[in-house]
């Protein structure tokens, strides 16, 4: 992308651009308001989450109701999370142009406004048609971390437990098919629909009413349109010139490449069958979790009360994060290097050897002749390895591909996305008919062999980069950015030496 030469060369052009301090600049947003916006984004993103999960237990009133198969009860979350496959590559883009508020209010409240054909629907399509609108309308909420490098800067302390804090309430997930069994226990599964809704509704008012725009392009193309509508006709911004993309730009971003770099990059498609298969135990164990512990004499809804393990274990991931960054600073000053890419994956150790242990661990106490809790223990120890994963994943594959970074995490979220759709459709069938401990063995012994992509990556990841058939690309555009940087400070000190 280039500027526009008439823009640069008029004399009476006056770029709109952030001042010393300036209080609208995402970047100096108080402390405060910057918690408060983190903290209602992490409050949509679980909300959201939660309602993709929360139709699971009610996959028997689905047969009961409308006759469908047991596979066809469970499109409702399937549907949902294919939904969000290919939402970010239409809305993804539309955020970062037009300004990730608007974007996202739209989309929530088409989320629960459609909770209500769910809640009255006559027929099992109207359900499925629906559920799939909430999967679109939810996935810029689910991709909602990018607010968060729009008010903190790079290995800014404070914007990587951010970070850390929203992938957490991501993994409210767990929690959605306790609230939905509840429900349906006390209502009815059509007020599972209707709670979300209505609950989803009240959310959205604070978040409509106290988040701002974090966008820092959009935010200054704004002023420029202020200014000019004031009579400064010659006001323009950066992110009028160079952020608009053209629908074949968009495409080649957000479909194109995502998909090249998905089949060909080993760093992106490694990974995405990784992180696939440890966020897709976690939507097949929505389904087969209870049939486990309906052995040990549990009914709906508590036997849902299970998922407060991996839920436990979440939560004391999030701490863990402390060492990590330890690991990250120790290495630095042995290597003398900052910003390595494979520095992100230390803690990713833990979780490699984790994640196998935990579900072999799982398969072989998850039977009556076993107290309960030893199984549950095994839950809370994959659901550690699973936090730890999900955040070296992403961190690595960003810090791997810079600029080209939302390319290769669309192409990545894509195919976790549908692998947890797929998974979450054939898990019970799987754990029936290949037997409860034996599909978890499998389970961990696929976790086993992935188990060996951080070590591998770490050792080769800079060979890997260096031969990577965008790496030629990503250097022309580091350096389109370098020379941008370069004509923003040149404008500003023009603008500013005019002035004096």
């Amino acid at each position: 992308m280039t500027l526009a030469k008439d823009t640069v060369t008029d004399p009476d052009s006056e770029l709109i651009h952030w001042d010393h301090n300036d209080p609208e600049n995402p970047f100096n947003f108080p402390a405060w308001k910057k918690s408060m916006i983190c903290s209602l984004l992490c409050l949509q993103t679980a909300w959201v989450v939660m309602c993709s999960s929360a139709a699971a237990p009610i996959a028997p009133n689905m047969v009961e109701e409308f006759g469908v198969t047991s596979i066809q009860s469970r499109l409702p979350v399937a549907v949902f999370l294919f939904g969000t496959a290919i939402g970010p590559l239409i809305l993804t883009p539309l955020a970062e142009d037009f300004g990730r508020k608007k974007v996202l209010t739209a989309c929530l409240l088409i989320l629960y406004i459609f909770q209500i054909p769910c809640a009255l629907a006559k027929n099992f399509a109207t359900i499925v048609i629906s559920r799939t609108i909430c999967g679109i309308a939810g996935s810029p909420i689910i991709n909602s971390v990018a607010n968060i490098p729009d008010m903190w800067k790079g290995d800014e302390l404070v914007g990587l437990w951010a970070m850390n804090a929203w992938a957490y309430s991501a993994e409210f997930i767990v929690l959605g098919p306790v609230i939905g069994a509840y429900i349906n226990h006390a209502l009815s599964w059509r007020w599972v629909y209707g709670i979300w809704g209505i609950g989803g509704a009240i959310l959205l008012l604070p978040y409509i009413i106290l988040v701002p725009e974090t966008r820092g392009g959009v935010i200054l193309a704004a002023r420029a349109q202020k200014a000019r509508a004031a009579g400064n006709s010659g006001a323009w911004a950066l992110h009028e010139k160079l952020g608009r993309r053209s629908a074949r730009q968009i495409i080649q971003e957000t479909v194109l490449r995502p998909a090249v770099m998905l089949c060909t990059e080993p760093i992106v498609y490694c990974f995405a069958l990784y992180d696939g298969l440890n966020y897709g135990i976690i939507y097949l164990g929505v389904e087969a979790i209870p049939l486990i512990y309906t052995q040990y004499g549990l009914k709906d809804p508590e036997v849902e009360l299970t998922f407060f393990a991996l839920q436990l274990g979440f939560t004391l991931a999030i701490p863990l994060f402390y060492f990590q960054r330890k690991a990250t600073l120790w290495r630095e000053r042995v290597e003398g290097r900052k910003n390595v890419p494979e520095h992100k994956l230390i803690w990713a150790f833990l979780a490699a050897v984790l994640f196998p242990i935990s579900m072999f661990w799982f398969a072989w106490t998850g039977r009556p002749a076993i107290n309960m809790y030893a199984s549950l223990g095994a839950l809370v120890g994959f659901a550690i390895s699973g936090h730890i994963i999900f955040l070296a994943v992403s961190d690595f594959t960003v810090e791997s591909y810079g600029l080209m970074a939302s390319s290769a995490v669309t192409g990545q979220s894509f195919a976790r996305e549908n692998i947890c759709g797929i998974l979450c459709l054939v898990s019970v069938q799987f754990y029936e008919n290949v037997g409860y401990a034996w599909a978890s063995t499998i389970l961990a012994i696929l976790g086993t062999i992935m188990g060996i992509f951080p070590f591998l990556f770490y050792k080769f990841g800079p060979q890997i980069r260096s031969r990577s058939r965008y790496a030629k690309e990503l250097a022309q555009l580091e350096e389109e950015e370098r020379e941008r940087l370069k004509f923003i400070e040149l404008q500003y000190y023009r603008e500013n030496a005019n002035g004096l």
